[in-house]
């Protein structure tokens, strides 16, 4: 190859990667300012390791995975449903194979899929009997579970209120109660995180309070 290419190569390639980044970051501002508000419940989290570095590590209640009437392959992208919850939380109601119409989605990818069985006595044909029984039998159900991982799963906050916020939420967990809901907008398949929420609060209210006593 001619070395005269070389330089405009490179610089084709440092555009296109400059693009790509700049087109994340434009969809996540539109995601901000034009997404559908949703809010989840945090599920616990191991104290020790909710903090790491300057973001939280994140895990929403019960929305890692759910039963279907379908297969999915490994990797497959698929659509989380958001539906309401209880309390105005929201959940993930379903998964699709594909956007559904006037409904708030979340894209993601399937990360395992797995087939779900029932124990029944063995011998029985099927027909379960009271009592106990040594021998038994796996059969289908004709469902499958299915895992997959929301594509938010961390809040970054500035490096001078993070250890009081980290403080807070340890503070909480050692109280039994998480009490942490994480505030998302939700548009064209993407999710982002708009706040993080301890007590009802923004966390980052409650570490400059805490920063002030």
């Amino acid at each position: 190859m001619n070395r005269r290419w070389l330089p405009m190569i490179a610089l084709i390639g440092l555009a296109a990667q400059f693009g790509a980044m700049g087109f994340m970051i434009i969809r996540r501002e539109m995601a901000l300012s034009n997404g559908v508000v949703c809010r989840f419940l945090t599920a616990p989290v191991d104290p020790y390791d909710a903090f790491r570095g300057r973001y939280v590590a994140l895990d929403i209640a019960e929305a890692n995975s759910r039963l279907c009437d379908r297969e999915y392959a490994r990797g497959q992208r698929i659509y989380a449903v958001i539906g309401e919850g209880t309390n105005g939380y929201n959940v993930i109601a379903r998964l699709t194979p594909r956007p559904e119409a006037e409904a708030v989605c979340i894209r993601t990818r399937v990360l395992s899929c797995w087939e779900e069985h029932r124990q029944l006595p063995a011998g029985t044909n099927g027909t379960v009997r009271a009592g106990r029984f040594r021998d038994t039998t796996s059969v289908p159900t004709g469902r499958y579970h299915v895992r997959f991982a929301l594509p938010f799963d961390r809040f970054y906050m500035d490096e001078k209120l993070a250890p009081e916020a980290e403080r807070a939420y340890l503070d909480a967990s050692r109280r039994g109660k998480q009490e942490g809901v994480v505030v998302v907008r939700v548009w064209r398949g993407l999710g982002v995180i708009e706040d993080l929420e301890l007590g009802g609060r923004p966390i980052r209210d409650v570490a400059r309070e805490r920063l002030r006593r």
